[in-house]
C-alpha cells in the first residue's frame, strides 16, 4: 500500500469473489476514498487455500493507500460458509491489515445486505458462482447451494459456460449440438484439443470455464435454440434455489421480497424473464425487489455494525 495521512475513521471492504476481489476504503461516511480490483480467491479451506487467499489479498490491497489501521474491515469471501473458513479468513486478511475490528462471511451475506438490507427475503447470488440466502421472519439465516462449481452452482457463469463448452464439443465428435457454440469454441481456442488443454492448463480452469457463458449468451441473442434453452435452464435452477430458500426459512406461503445479485443477471432479459417467471410459478407470494445496492454496499453494513442479529453467518474478531 502506498503512504497516505489518516485522521479519520477509515473502513476496509473486501469483496472476494471466485474470478476477482474488489477492495473499497470509505470513511465514517461511507464516501469512499479509494478502490482497487485484483484477483479472485481460491476456497480457503482447499489444498493450498490459505496461502492463495492471501497472495490475492496482497495484490489487491497494494493497489491501495497504505493505512496505518482501520475501525473497521468486513471481508466476504466465496466458499466461507463454516466456523473454520471464517478463522482462516480472519488470520489471512489480519496478517496484511491492521484493525479495531474484523468482520468475516460468505460473500452472500453481503450481496444479500446490499440488495435487501437486514430483513427478511431471499437473495440470490450469481456470478461465477451460485448461492442463495434466506433471513426469516425470526431473523434467522439459511443457505441454499453455494457448494462450489464440482459439486453445484447451479445457474451460476461457471455452469452456463461449462454447458456451452460441452455442447461445442459434442459437435466436434459428430454428435447432435450447437453449430453456433461450436465455432466461438474454435475461433477462441483453436481445436478441442487446445480447449482442453486451455481449460485444464489454466492457473484458474474455473474462470476460464465461466468466461465462455459470454459466447452462449452472444450465441443466444442470435437465435440459436441450444444456447437459450441453456440460459432458460440456469434460470429455473436459480429460482428453484429461491424456492428452496424460501420453503426452508419458512418464508413460502406469506408475502415476502426476493431480490438478485451478480454477474449473471447482467445477461439481461434471456435470464431475467424466465428466472422472473418461474419465481411466480413456484412462489406466486414472492414480490422482487430492486437491489437496493451491491456487495460493498453489504460490506459497510457489516463493518460499521449495523446488520444485528446476524451472529449465525458472521463472525467478528476484535483489533490485531
Amino acid at each position: 500500500m502506498q503512504s497516505t495521512k489518516q485522521d479519520v475513521k477509515l473502513y476496509l471492504l473486501v469483496d472476494g469473489g471466485k474470478t476477482k476481489t474488489e477492495a473499497v476504503i470509505v470513511d465514517s461516511n461511507g464516501s469512499e476514498i479509494a478502490k482497487s480490483r485484483g484477483p479472485g480467491l481460491e476456497i480457503i479451506g482447499s489444498v493450498d487455500g490459505y496461502e492463495r487467499v492471501v497472495d490475492s489479498l496482497r495484490t489487491t490491497f497494494d493497489q491501495l493507500p497504505q493505512t496505518t489501521r482501520f475501525a473497521g474491515v468486513a471481508f466476504g469471501l466465496n466458499g466461507a460458509q463454516a466456523a473454520p473458513s471464517y478463522h482462516l479468513a480472519a488470520k489471512a486478511i489480519s496478517s496484511l491489515v491492521k484493525a479495531d475490528q474484523f468482520t468475516i462471511a460468505s460473500d452472500v451475506v453481503m450481496n444479500y445486505l446490499g440488495a435487501l438490507g437486514n430483513q427478511p427475503g431471499v437473495v440470490v447470488a450469481a456470478g461465477t458462482g451460485a448461492v442463495v440466502m434466506a433471513i426469516s421472519r425470526e431473523g434467522v439465516a439459511y443457505r441454499i447451494d453455494g457448494d462450489g462449481p464440482l459439486i453445484a452452482d447451479r445457474g451460476s457463469g461457471h455452469d452456463i459456460g461449462r454447458q456451452g463448452l460441452k455442447i461445442a464439443a459434442m459437435v466436434d465428435d459428430g454428435l447432435p449440438g450447437s453449430a453456433a457454440l461450436h465455432k466461438a469454441m474454435i475461433e477462441r481456442f483453436g481445436t478441442l484439443e487446445n480447449t482442453a488443454a486451455s481449460v485444464y492448463g489454466a492457473p484458474n480452469p474455473i474462470e476460464v470455464v465461466a468466461s465462455f457463458s459470454k459466447s452462449v449468451v452472444d450465441a443466444a441473442q442470435e437465435g440459436d435454440e441450444m444456447s437459450i434453452e441453456i440460459l432458460r435452464c440456469a434460470a429455473q435452477d436459480l429460482a428453484m434455489n429461491v424456492q428452496a430458500a424460501a420453503r426452508r426459512s419458512k418464508l413460502a406461503g406469506a408475502p415476502f421480497s426476493y431480490s438478485t445479485a451478480g454477474g449473471v443477471f447482467n445477461i439481461g432479459p434471456l435470464i431475467e424473464k424466465p428466472f422472473h417467471d418461474f419465481v411466480a410459478q413456484f412462489l406466486p407470494e414472492a414480490k422482487f425487489q430492486k437491489p437496493i445496492g451491491g456487495a460493498i454496499a453489504g460490506a459497510q453494513i457489516m463493518a460499521m455494525n449495523q446488520a444485528p442479529g446476524l451472529e449465525q453467518v458472521t463472525t467478528r474478531i476484535g483489533a490485531n
